[in-house]
């Protein structure tokens, strides 16, 4: 199963290089788009995890992650499922509120990659810890359940623009 997880780092570092050469980046439609079955599935199982991150609902997030989970950013060390899951629980680490948008999700069978943005507010060591940050989970199904294996995240701003009342609806949220 180690060869999945290595066959996805390697497509994701390929990826990177081959969008940095893009010379166009392609706009952003406003139009509906209706939600396939795994982008609501998957964006429940995002949405879930971050509320229970929010809540420091210890339990469900160790439920939430194999065993062997790993989280990876720009310029750090992998960090392990306990380790990460000790950061969001610290007292000195506050999701205030996020927001999950533009969910793509390419079924594997029994894996899932999933993609998208999600805008937080949020504080560490009483400093701000806001920001936009482009999100790549894989997901394994395991006796049934669907548990985060991996995690690929990056900054795409600090800056953190909540809506001010209710979204409406494209597919994409």
């Amino acid at each position: 199963m180690h060869f999945g997880t290595s066959a996805i780092i390697a497509v994701l570092g390929i990826t990177s290089l081959s969008a940095a050469q893009e010379p166009v980046k392609p706009p952003l439609t406003h139009r509906i788009i209706t939600a396939t079955r795994q982008v609501s599935l998957f964006n429940g199982l995002e949405k879930e995890l971050l509320q229970n991150v929010q809540s420091k609902n210890q339990k469900a997030i160790e439920s939430a992650l194999t065993d062997d989970c790993q989280i990876y950013q720009p310029d750090a060390d992998p960090l392990g499922g306990p380790d990460w899951i000790d950061s969001v629980m610290a007292k000195d680490f506050s999701l205030k509120s996020f927001m999950i948008r533009q969910v793509s999700v390419v079924d594997l069978g029994d894996s899932a990659v999933v993609n998208y943005t999600r805008v937080q507010e949020a504080t560490y060591k009483s400093k701000p810890a806001n920001g936009e940050f482009f999100v790549v989970d894989l997901w394994k199904k395991a006796g049934g359940l669907w548990k985060l294996a991996s995690r690929y995240v990056s900054r795409i701003s600090s800056t953190a623009t909540m809506p001010k009342g209710p979204i409406p609806p494209t597919g994409k949220q």
